[in-house]
């Protein structure tokens, strides 16, 4: 059994799974926007613009996490530090988007190496 390919595999699971609810998440915010009718108030133009640069830096994280499965146009990374400066990008991606999205620092789970 590969110990190691397991570890790596159930890491892109989590993260991919993270990315998935703060789309989601993100969207949803945008449609209450919309939908409410706040989207056209100075302030919830303001909040709109926030929420599409979110889902904007969400998309980057998407293309980061096919990068480390090998689903992309390049076959995944093998040397760690690649894969770590990876996961360190993802993690701030998601800090950023934290922060446009009012979602906070605390919700933001840093995975251990492995």
């Amino acid at each position: 059994m590969d110990l190691h390919g397991a570890r790596r595999a159930r890491r892109l699971d989590l993260y991919r799974n993270r990315l998935n609810q703060r789309q989601q998440d993100t969207r949803a915010n945008l449609v209450t926007l919309y939908e409410g009718g706040t989207l056209f108030t100075p302030d919830g133009t303001k909040q709109g613009r926030s929420l599409l640069k979110a889902l904007q830096l969400l998309q980057r994280a998407g293309t980061r996490l096919e990068e480390l499965s090998g689903e992309g146009l390049l076959p995944a990374p093998s040397v760690s530090e690649r894969i770590d400066a990876l996961y360190d990008e993802v993690d701030g991606l998601f800090t950023r988007c934290d922060r446009l999205t009012g979602r906070g620092t605390a919700s933001v789970a840093r995975l251990p190496r492995g």
